[in-house]
């Protein structure tokens, strides 16, 4: 028989005491450590293996098209800053990845119903949810993970089978966010070249009926030039006051030599009121609508009403014609962003078929389990050492 210790109560014992202890029972350790080392490592090897591929994607580029929804900057909402743009794409082309049509046509595309041995579509979509890590790294990167794992008691053949269904998964993730992605960008657009459409034709209509608006203003008020015919008529009112000032003299002149039934003296005053006359019609009309289409001078008394309308009618249809210019070059675009096919994300790492598995941890699992049984084998020991003592 083996040495047995002095008996001492378990509760009066130091280290030294339970080592004597352990040594005394260390065949039995070591035998119990073996056996579970070894099924461990049986079990490590039938289990299933997980295998992981990773693709990871740019994070989208701020957009240089213009468009009526980034008419505006981030700075100019009340909390534009909270959210980058950058960042809200992300998060958009994540809800694209994790959305059903994209799940569903990775598991029709592979068969993962039969793969993951679900009943119907509801089961695969959450296993293959379970299976798949979407995330923003820290860099700004869109990563995307996909777990496959083998079978009980698998070959080598399912092995290699995992490895590549994880990486076609995740490449099958950047196909159709990339196509997803396109249909809704194209949708976008043509209700955009629809809105920016109908849009455009109603500017237009109103920019050509601001300019007859305008040019029926002026034929109406005889205008051609409004500064130069201002001009002109200021310089033909002030000639004919002039005039009508030295017609006066003269005809005082006159009538101090002259009765005023004579004939010349007459002539002279019928000339005095012909100037008047014609003074007043420059500057406040002469009543008659017929003369105005034909009548190149202003009326002064009206100029600054038409020249207020005049601005008014001038800057509306400015107004209208800097829209038309814009919405123009909107709607080309709108009809361009329709129309390209081109790719919709930056794919900077694509998925490779991993060569090592993520799981199991077999050393990692033989160090747990040997730890557990050295601890639980001691702890035994110590109450058998206990209970006959």
């Amino acid at each position: 028989m083996e040495n047995q210790p002095k008996v001492k109560n378990i509760d009066e014992m130091g280290f030294v005491d339970i080592l004597l202890i352990i040594n005394t029972f260390r065949k039995r350790i070591i035998v119990n450590i073996l056996f579970v080392s070894i099924i461990t490592a049986i079990i490590s090897l039938i289990i299933p293996k997980t295998y992981t591929a990773r693709s990871v994607l740019m994070p989208p580029s701020s957009s240089s098209e213009t468009s009526i929804s980034n008419m505006f900057s981030d700075s100019d909402l009340p909390f534009g800053g909270l959210v980058s743009r950058s960042e809200e794409e992300s998060m958009r082309l994540i809800a694209i990845l994790k959305s059903r049509t994209a799940l569903e046509s990775i598991i029709d595309k592979f068969n993962l119903i039969k793969y993951y041995k679900s009943k119907n579509i509801e089961e695969a979509l959450e296993s293959l949810q379970n299976y798949t890590s979407i995330e923003i790294t820290d860099e700004g990167t869109i990563a995307i993970d996909v777990n496959v794992e083998t079978g009980w008691f698998h070959l080598d053949d399912d092995e290699i089978y995992a490895r590549n269904l994880s990486a076609d998964i995740v490449n099958q993730y950047v196909i159709e966010l990339d196509s997803i992605n396109k249909i809704l960008q194209m949708e976008q657009a043509a209700h955009q070249r629809k809105f920016l459409g109908e849009r455009f034709s109603k500017n237009l209509d109103d920019l050509m009926a601001a300019e007859d608006k305008l040019k029926t203003y002026k034929k109406n008020h005889g205008i051609i030039s409004i500064d130069d015919q201002k001009k002109s008529a200021i310089e033909s009112a002030s000639a004919i006051k002039n005039q009508i000032m030295i017609n006066e003299v003269q005809i005082e002149v006159v009538s101090s030599k002259l009765q005023s039934d004579h004939p010349d003296a007459i002539s002279m005053q019928d000339e005095l009121d012909e100037l008047k006359n014609k003074l007043h019609e420059i500057q406040y009309g002469n009543n008659f609508e017929s003369d105005i289409d034909n009548n190149l001078f202003l009326i002064l008394s009206d100029v600054p009403d038409m020249e207020a309308e005049l601005r008014n009618l001038n800057r509306e249809v400015e107004v209208y014609n800097t829209l038309f210019i814009y919405l123009t070059q909107q709607y080309e675009d709108a009809k361009i962003q329709e129309a390209k096919n081109t790719p919709t994300i930056q794919l900077l790492d694509a998925a490779q078929a991993p060569i090592n598995k993520s799981s199991p941890k077999r050393f990692l699992m033989l160090v747990i389990m040997i730890l557990i049984t050295f601890i639980v084998t001691v702890t035994y020991s110590l109450s058998v050492y206990n209970r006959d003592n």
